[in-house]
């Protein structure tokens, strides 16, 4: 899969529950942490997800929808080449909920006094910063090297919190005490409006829950070139979007 397509996508087939059955979430124990209530970090913690993922194929101009089911696992602990406590996230996908997982990624945490680094598919982002503060903004992708084309799109995201405290509702879930973490909310032009323009979304955010961890993910990113053309053939226009995106809405944890 290209790098420049943000980790979680996949392919595989789950039907997901209504949205409009939300429930409360379960009661957590309060962490005395401040800088790890919204993340806490345990092995053998998990938390499973109702994923829906939309990638769009500009050669073939094929918009493909697919549910499944992921769960995250901290699976182990490790110091690593800065000699930092860091923590080693399994990730694990099933198409039907009772199925058995199958091992998918892994991804790795490393949370300091003043931020939380989270590494995968090569790519290490500051997903927080500490302590948390309504409106405190951070470079997100600080560490992503831009400078490489494909990754040139994650250059100046300024990374933000907003909501600190308040509820959210995922769809499925009711989550009291959470935060957002608003990543990136670009747009260029309308493809349905101006056919004849480039255009571009991107799009990111993120909900961590208190006591629980990360309870709801979004990430949009698709581009338009009004001169592609399938099979390089200038008499037939693709006219359509390449790129995918995904939601995450958790559904289980422990």
């Amino acid at each position: 899969m290209n790098k420049k397509i943000l980790p979680f996508i996949c392919l595989a087939v789950l039907a997901t529950m209504s949205i409009f059955s939300c429930k409360k979430a379960d009661p957590v124990t309060q962490l005395t942490d401040e800088n790890a209530r919204y993340i806490p970090l345990e092995k053998g913690k998990y938390i499973t997800y109702n994923v829906d993922s939309t990638i769009w194929y500009d050669t073939a101009c094929v918009k493909l929808v697919k549910k499944y089911q992921m769960m995250y696992t901290v699976a182990d602990t490790f110091t690593d080449a800065q000699g930092r406590l860091s923590y080693r996230i399994d990730t694990r996908i099933r198409e039907l909920t009772g199925q058995s997982w199958t091992l998918h990624d892994v991804l790795y945490v490393t949370p300091t006094d003043v931020n939380l680094e989270w590494a995968q598919s090569g790519l290490r982002q500051v997903k927080m910063i500490f302590p948390v503060r309504e409106r405190a903004t951070w470079k997100g992708n600080s560490y992503v090297p831009t400078n490489d084309a494909d990754l040139k799109f994650y250059d100046g995201w300024d990374f933000y919190y907003s909501n600190v405290g308040e509820s959210f509702n995922t769809g499925e879930v009711i989550y009291p005490n959470t935060l957002i973490v608003n990543q990136v909310d670009r747009v260029e032009n309308d493809p349905e409006r101006i056919p004849e323009a480039h255009a571009s979304r991107t799009y990111g955010k993120e909900v961590f829950a208190d006591g629980i961890g990360l309870v709801y993910k979004e990430y949009i990113r698709w581009t338009y070139n009004p001169e592609a053309y399938f099979n390089n053939d200038p008499d037939q226009p693709n006219r359509c979007r390449k790129g995918t995106s995904v939601v995450m809405r958790a559904v289980d944890h422990n």
